[in-house]
């Protein structure tokens, strides 16, 4: 499952049309190699439906959390910097997760991309809280990785040019 964090991240942004207006869910805010950074969650039109880029997909197998940041309350494709967590099961606090991947892409699909996969050190998620009521929640969680680059997607990342992040994310999440 580990494997498919860039490409879900790559098929969010290609199907995504450029929305008319988004609503803020939250921020996430980061110091990436010592500079302060901040990305705004949102929701917005996809489809007739209203998309979370901030959400909680809980399974029998597996639970994953999954928040996308742009650097305005609105859609974007440049900029972008996500956070997904996957848990064996459901989620409970304290519980240790399967996985953490942080992916900044500063100029868009076309690359370069930041990735936590493939770096030195594993990223890791502190979830301080995670409520959930019904299809709406809340979450605060701090975050530590190291991003290294890649030259476009399905390159190997540089070890030489890998820069640490650490932030929070203070936001709330669609649940399903």
């Amino acid at each position: 499952m580990k494997c498919f964090m860039p490409f879900a991240l790559a098929a969010l942004l290609v199907a995504l049309p450029v929305p008319a207006a988004a609503e803020g869910l939250g921020r996430i805010t980061a110091y990436v190699d010592g500079v302060a950074r901040g990305w705004h969650t949102i929701t917005l039109e996809q489809g007739g439906a209203r998309v979370a880029t901030a959400s909680l997909l809980r399974g029998p197998r597996l639970t994953e959390l999954r928040v996308q940041g742009h650097p305005e309350p609105r859609f974007s494709v440049r900029d972008v910097f996500s956070l997904e967590v996957r848990w064996v099961g459901a989620y409970a606090p304290g519980a240790v997760p399967l996985s953490v991947d942080v992916i900044h892409v500063p100029e868009g699909m076309g690359g370069p991309f930041w990735t936590s996969r493939g770096a030195r050190r594993a990223a890791v998620v502190d979830v301080a809280e995670l409520e959930v009521w019904g299809g709406y929640g809340r979450l605060v969680a701090t975050f530590e990785a190291e991003l290294c680059r890649k030259p476009i997607i399905s390159s190997a990342v540089d070890p030489e040019t890998c820069r640490m992040v650490t932030g929070v994310v203070e936001t709330e999440i669609s649940v399903e």
